[in-house]
C-alpha cells in the first residue's frame, strides 16, 4: 500500500507540470488547468491511496470494510490510468493568451500537444493500480495492543 502512496504523491508532484502544450509555442497547460472533471477525480483517487497508505502505516485495523483496500485503490488507479490514457489520445481544446493579443484565442486539438506531465502522470497512475494490486495480496493489517 505504500508504494501506491508514494506513486500518489508522485502523480500530485506531476500535476503542476505541463500536461498540454500549444504546438505554436505559447504555452501550456497544467493538469488542474486542463481538465474540467478529470483533475477532480485525480484528486479522489490521490486521497484514496495516500489515505490508505497512512492507515497501513499507523497499523488502523481496515479489515470492517466491505472489501480489500488495495482493490480499491488499484481500481481507483486503473480508472486513473485508463482516463488519462484516453486524454492522450484526446486531446482538449485549450484557450491561450498570445504575447501583444487583445484577446485569447481558442486552439484546436490538431494545434494542442500532450506535455511530459501527462506521461508521467499515466506512470505514477499505474504505479497507483500496481500498488494497489499488490497489497491486495497482503494479510490485513492488525492494530497494535498497546498495554
Amino acid at each position: 500500500m505504500v508504494a501506491a502512496g508514494s506513486a500518489a504523491v508522485l502523480l500530485f508532484t506531476m500535476s503542476s507540470f505541463a500536461w498540454f502544450t500549444v504546438a505554436k509555442g505559447v504555452g501550456g497547460r497544467d493538469a488542474w488547468q486542463a481538465f474540467t472533471l478529470i483533475d477532480l477525480l485525480l484528486f479522489v483517487v490521490l486521497l484514496a491511496a495516500i489515505a490508505l497508505a497512512v492507515a497501513r502505516m499507523a497499523n488502523i485495523d481496515l479489515r470492517p470494510l466491505p472489501v480489500r483496500p488495495g482493490l480499491i485503490v488499484a481500481v481507483a488507479g486503473a480508472i486513473a490510468f485508463l482516463l488519462l490514457l484516453l486524454r492522450l489520445f484526446v486531446v482538449p481544446e485549450i484557450e491561450v493568451q498570445f504575447p501583444g493579443a487583445i484577446r485569447s484565442i481558442e486552439a484546436d486539438a490538431d494545434e494542442v500537444k500532450p506535455g511530459i506531465g501527462l506521461y508521467l502522470g499515466l506512470v505514477a497512475s499505474a504505479g497507483i493500480a500496481l500498488g494497489g494490486y499488490v497489497a491486495m495480496n497482503e494479510p490485513p493489517s492488525r492494530p497494535v495492543r498497546r498495554r
